[in-house]
């Protein structure tokens, strides 16, 4: 291959488009081609220039980056006493400041967990309820999930020693919604 050629080749896009310009953002390939199309990561967008898709980035970031800064910082307000007080009423372990934070992560990564102490913690921030009486939960895949209280009480009491169902669960909303409608049966 001569180097004119590999040139080319490396001002091709995913769909093998010539390339005219191209832009990194947050973690995103922004590019337009030759034939005026702007994609995002190699997908179209409806946008006519860069810049218009920078701009759409940079807002999704920042819009996903304050949510992120404002539930951690409604947990990191939560005391480090209540925090160790609750996980002292379930588990039988010495209490660390490690611990403690290690906790309130979780509480705040929304990921779906069978343990007690997480949906206790989570239960103390008002911002952390999507509807009233449910608490939501993200997934692998992207998806946010919402179960009323008493059923994830009674997740927590069939699942705690099956970690590998959990795991499952996490994946996606199928697989999810498949465990929960197992447990209805």
């Amino acid at each position: 291959m001569y180097f004119s050629q590999f040139s080319r080749k490396l001002s091709e896009n995913k769909t093998g488009v010539a390339v005219a310009r191209q832009l990194r953002c947050n973690g995103h390939l922004i590019e337009m081609t030759t034939d005026q199309v702007v994609t995002i990561d190699g997908t179209k967008t409806e946008f006519y220039t860069i810049a218009e898709a920078r701009d759409f980035i940079k807002q999704e970031c920042y819009a996903d980056n304050l949510e992120q800064e404002i539930a951690h910082d409604i947990y990191e307000e939560l005391s480090d006493e209540k925090v160790a007080k609750i996980i002292a009423e379930h588990h039988q372990v010495k209490v660390t400041d490690t611990l403690i934070e290690s906790y309130i992560e979780l509480a705040a990564s929304k990921i779906f967990t069978v343990d007690a102490v997480a949906t206790q913690i989570r239960d103390l921030n008002k911002f952390d309820k999507l509807v009233e009486g449910k608490i939501d939960f993200k997934l692998n895949d992207g998806s946010v999930v919402a179960i009323n209280k008493d059923t994830q009480l009674h997740i927590n009491n069939l699942l705690q020693n099956h970690n590998e169902i959990v795991e499952h669960m996490r994946e996606s909303k199928e697989n999810f919604l498949s465990v929960i409608q197992q447990i209805r049966e």
